[in-house]
């Protein structure tokens, strides 16, 4: 089960959509009376990251086991694990590679450079020209159902909103109690479905890292968040708790620097993240025609033994996308080959890279357990 399965399985689980082949292990968890949905995501909050710190969440912990125990297996977030893939995944139901969403950054080929797609600064089309996907606001609305969205100010008539959150009625607000108010306030008026986003706990570990205090006291709060929201909620209303990603500490010591290398001249473009590093070569180091899932030359295979060789153990280099991905629709959005780390390594390159992007302690965006994996709490 992956993120983008959740949606479609509640959706089933409640006969508000066709049913999909998990939404009898859901409707099994949901149990009986369960008619409306309260869907929580924490950014940042992977499922390993909890269960090192299961001490610290005493509402989060009994159920921590819950889904493992239903499916055999974890639940786990798309490739890349990182935010902007997996929140349109989660509300589209469909995975990077179909809605293009590949990285925190990508190659935009329309305009020749790279395209941040936190802030799509410079984007100057319209948003469905990036990503055109009916969310699960808008499958909620064609089958009568009343939905609202929780969410920052700033997330209001952003580009990626427009992507992850189309045809939402959104609520702001920017404390998270307030938004536990809103939610309370939205089923008293009949509302159906409530997602509620929050992303202290990614900005914690960003800063300062998951093993911080303070990323560890913002987990507690978020746990008696839970719990009380829990606790006032109407009976027919369904407690769902996710996240998009998990995380991984990096440090100095763990930082590769592309510019620093001998291989720095074969590169034109980087894009992704650290933990997942898009590699745009220059045109003489790809071969005579393409092949592959790319829809350029692909990168030389003499080219990608030598990157890798380079990389060694930090890290695996991957060129033929399809075994990670799956058939990627816009294959020209990503690199000729992307590095995923491994262990605690990230990779930069310092002609490139914004030095805040240096700055962070938890990153993401790689395939380690620790990123990928994420919990889907039924309460």
């Amino acid at each position: 089960m992956r993120i983008w399965d959740i949606l479609p399985g509640l959706f089933g689980a409640f006969n508000w959509r066709e049913e999909t082949c998990y939404s009898p292990a859901l409707k099994q968890l949901l149990g009986m009376g369960k008619r409306r949905l309260c869907l929580v995501v924490i950014d940042g909050m992977g499922q390993q990251l909890l269960s090192a710190r299961r001490g610290h969440i005493p509402f989060m912990r009994p159920y921590l086991s819950q889904l493992p125990e239903v499916l055999g297996q974890a639940l786990k977030t798309c490739v890349p694990s990182t935010t902007v893939a997996a929140l349109t995944s989660l509300h589209t139901g469909l995975s990077p590679a179909k809605t293009g969403m590949l990285g925190y950054q990508c190659w935009d080929e329309d305009a020749g450079r790279v395209l941040n797609l936190i802030t799509f600064e410079g984007f100057k089309r319209p948003a469905q020209s990036w990503c055109d996907y009916p969310t699960f606001f808008t499958y909620a609305t064609e089958a009568g159902l009343q939905s609202r969205a929780l969410v920052p100010p700033d997330f209001v008539g952003s580009t990626l909103s427009e992507i992850t959150l189309r045809d939402a009625d959104f609520k702001v607000s920017t404390e998270l109690s307030k938004r536990a108010s809103d939610a309370l306030q939205a089923f008293k008026q009949g509302v159906d479905y409530v997602y509620l986003y929050w992303s202290g706990l990614d900005h914690w570990g960003h800063n300062l890292g998951w093993s911080h205090p303070r990323w560890i006291q913002e987990l507690e709060s978020i746990d008696r968040f839970l719990s009380d929201l829990y606790s006032c909620l109407p009976s027919d209303v369904a407690l769902v708790v996710t996240a998009d990603h998990g995380m991984v500490n990096v440090s100095a010591d763990t930082t590769v620097d592309i510019a620093e290398s001998g291989l720095a001249s074969q590169v034109e473009a980087v894009s992704g993240e650290p933990r997942a590093l898009h590699i745009r070569l220059r045109e003489e180091y790809l071969e005579a025609q393409t092949k592959g899932n790319h829809t350029r030359s692909a990168p030389r295979t003499s080219v990608t033994a030598k990157w890798q060789e380079y990389v060694g153990k930090r890290g695996q280099v991957v060129s033929d996308y399809r075994p990670v991905y799956g058939d990627i629709l816009l294959p020209e959005r990503i690199g000729d080959f992307t590095i995923f780390a491994k262990g605690n390594y990230q990779f930069v390159d310092t002609r490139f890279h914004n030095p805040s992007v240096l700055q962070m302690v938890g990153v993401h965006g790689a395939l380690t357990p620790q990123e990928m994996e994420i919990p889907l709490i039924i309460a």
